[in-house]
């Protein structure tokens, strides 16, 4: 009884503690301690500090002159940052009669053009003016390249969508400085040398850190007790399932399922023997893991901070060469075919209509119950413990998804992201997983239908909600005007909107998904026969599905160029891509399925597909904070090359997998256990029939992992 009490306790300690956290965010959630900042500024000790460095310690301030401020290296190659020596400036220590004199580390944002008025002339001096300056060929040529290419950069570089519009209209510097802990940039500036602002010098502090500028905040307290609880469970559920087996030499069928649900043992066990079953797609384990890797492989490439020549890493996007990177966003609609293929061929096995109807609230409780765990440790990892692993001059990335945690855990656990708060996610990702669960939600739409048994119904429902979506979405894609891609530098200014208003939308994915529907509903008709397709026909289909693959690929890298701005053309791939892309998928699927797939079918069904294709959830929900944690740590600043960035990706792969897999052990597995039987009593006093919804885990574990 005490394991079963413990399980409650974990199940409800994450609601308890993070609706508390919501009675006080404003202050006490801050990612920082703002009071912090505020209680140390003492403007009239900042300057005493400062004179007195001036005169009587040279060597004192010579550190905080070198841990501060210097002129970016890579200038023309497009780097406009310089980060100063993060930890040089926070580890500054000397005392001062009473006090001591400490650093704090400040990045201040500096615009290229300045209006300066100088003493001793008439008017104004444009110092930094391009437009205004009388240069050569060469050096206007070469200024014209880096305001052109920075307009690029900044609309591709950045951890999070909001950098992605940000600094188009001009060359914006970011410097670090290291100034005395009392002491603002403006104080520090003008005690030091002149008031700036005297002279039209314009610039902008963007933030201040400080150690131990980290709060304690309830979201902590939350990942504390929640993950002290699991741990306990899993060692009291390891020792209790290893002592029956091994020293009491009982049956392992004989141990209580609940007791035995945490341990380590069972779980890993069960993790690595996946069941061969007939009739299964053996394909989507090797599908879905190469498109997780290419997704993760994606943002290592698209997450980048902190280069040398941003120039080349832009240069390197747009062209053909980067193609097989930059079009890594059309993945997601695989994983949305594969769903709409395995909602009908699964559910069609063992429902028909009636009982979709009588246990539909067991249908979404299935799917809600099998998202919850990972994607509530993603948002605890992300409000608290990510943001304390580790600390950087970039670390506002890795605290700003702390922020948003903190504030908006809630719309994430409810699947309402994508609508609520599109620029502020919680686990900014998760927009997908919310996209899976509202389609799953809408689905009996069109699946009622389809379980009613006549082929007839299926397909006029089918083909009548596909027709009606493309209508829908063209005429919506019409209206709003948006770019097709994530990278289109000729309208580079409605990026934010196309992310917001179309890319995390339901409507971009509904027609991918129907399309999987689909072709799960022809699985489903094929099940267990011996399909004989005519060779010709075959051989049409694969020369269409990899024409459709090469001609969308082709026109994600047009869009991308300068010169693209038709804007008729973005509507009518807004419209129709991702279907089509659907059906190339789909086509993929059914070949392999039932022997037309060769080499392809071959190479996706290996049995080494097995284990990561049960861990893609988890490595999709994990794999992009890591990314951030990791760009957040950087201290100085990096050359972009292929090598250097696959060298990373490769290693966030590693640290996605094998963080996936431990918490695949201890928190998946356990509360999938835990789920199912519960589902399963909740169903006993039922008919035979209705009982067969219990079994509605077992089926899906072929499809366990589509919804990353």
């Amino acid at each position: 009884m005490i394991m079963a009490y413990l399980q409650v306790i974990c199940l409800s300690a994450f609601f308890f503690v993070s609706g508390n956290a919501q009675v006080s965010m404003a202050n006490k959630n801050s990612a920082f301690d703002l009071n912090l900042y505020e209680k140390v500024l003492d403007p009239k000790l900042c300057r005493k500090q400062i004179r007195y460095m001036a005169a009587n310690s040279s060597v004192l301030l010579a550190q905080f002159l070198d841990a501060g401020l210097r002129v970016p290296k890579g200038f023309f190659d497009g780097n406009a940052d310089d980060l100063g020596n993060y930890y040089q400036c926070l580890a500054i220590d000397a005392p001062f009669g009473d006090s001591r004199i400490s650093g704090k580390y400040c990045v201040v944002q500096v615009p290229l053009s300045q209006d300066l008025t100088l003493p001793g002339f008439s008017g104004k001096a444009d110092a930094l003016n391009v437009n205004k300056l009388k240069l050569g060929p060469a050096a206007q040529l070469v200024l014209e390249k880096y305001y052109t290419g920075i307009k690029g950069y900044r609309a591709l570089s950045g951890t999070h969508l909001d950098d992605r519009v940000a600094h188009v209209t001009g060359t914006l510097f970011k410097l670090a400085v290291c100034i005395p802990r009392p002491c603002t940039t403006e104080v520090a500036v003008t005690t030091l040398l002149f008031n700036l602002s005297t002279i039209g010098f314009d610039y902008q502090e963007l933030f201040c850190r400080l150690p131990n500028d980290k709060p304690w905040v309830s979201a902590d307290s939350a990942a504390v007790l929640i993950f002290f609880m699991i741990g306990l469970l899993t060692l009291m559920s390891s020792v209790y399932e290893l002592t029956h087996i091994f020293l009491l030499k009982k049956d392992p069928k004989s141990v209580n399922i609940y007791y035995r649900s945490f341990s380590i043992y069972s779980n890993t066990h069960s993790l690595f023997n996946i069941p061969k079953e007939p009739h299964t797609l053996m394909c989507l384990n090797g599908i879905r893991t190469i498109a997780t890797v290419w997704i993760i492989v994606g943002h290592s490439f698209s997450s980048l901070s902190g280069l040398l020549n941003p120039f080349r890493a832009w240069e390197w996007m747009i062209s053909f060469d980067g193609l097989w990177v930059s079009s890594t966003p059309i993945t997601v609609d695989t994983f949305i075919t594969i769903t709409g293929i395995l909602l009908v061929f699964t559910t069609a096995k063992k429902m028909d209509a009636g009982s979709l109807l009588r246990n539909l609230h067991i249908f979404y409780l299935n799917r809600l119950l099998r998202m919850f765990p990972l994607l509530a440790t993603a948002i605890l990892f992300d409000a608290s413990v990510f943001h304390r692993i580790g600390d950087g001059p970039y670390w506002m990335a890795v605290a700003t998804n702390a922020q948003k945690c903190r504030e908006y855990w809630w719309t994430t656990l409810l699947h309402l992201q994508n609508y609520l708060n599109p620029k502020d996610i919680c686990v900014p990702h998760s927009w997908y997983i919310a996209v899976d669960v509202q389609l799953h939600i809408l689905s009996p739409l069109v699946l009622y239908w389809i379980l009613r048994g006549r082929k007839q119904t299926a397909w006029f429902a089918l083909l009548l909600s596909l027709t009606v979506t493309l209508i829908v979405s063209a005429i919506y894609n019409g209206f709003m005007d948006l770019p097709a891609h994530t990278i289109s530098p000729a309208r580079n200014d409605r990026i934010m909107e196309y992310m917001t208003k179309y890319y995390f939308h339901l409507i971009s994915r509904i027609a991918p998904f129907l399309v999987g529907m689909m072709y799960g509903y022809i699985l489903h008709l094929w099940r267990g026969k011996r399909v004989l397709i005519n060779a010709f026909t075959v051989q049409g289909m694969w020369v269409v599905s990899l024409c459709i693959i090469s001609g969308t690929l082709y026109m994600l890298y047009r869009v991308k160029q300068l010169d693209w701005n038709y804007r008729a053309a973005d509507a009518a791939l807004n419209t129709l891509m991702r279907p089509l892309w659907a059906a190339a998928v789909g086509w993929m699927v059914l070949a392999c399925a039932h022997g037309y797939g060769g080499p392809i079918n071959w190479f996706l069904s290996l049995p080494l597909w097995r284990l990561p294709g049960r861990l893609t959830y988890g490595m999709y929900l994990f794999h992009y904070p890591i990314i951030v944690v990791v760009n957040g740590t950087i201290v100085g600043l990096q050359y972009f090359s292929v090598a250097n960035v696959m060298y990373q990706a490769l290693s966030f792969l590693v640290l996605s997998f094998i963080l996936s897999f431990i918490l695949t052990v201890v928190i998946e597995e356990p509360f999938t256990i835990i789920f199912k039987s519960l589902l399963d009593k909740g169903l006993s006093k039922s008919n035979n029939e209705e009982k067969k919804l219990g079994e509605i885990e077992a089926f899906e574990i072929e499809s366990r992992k589509d919804e990353d």
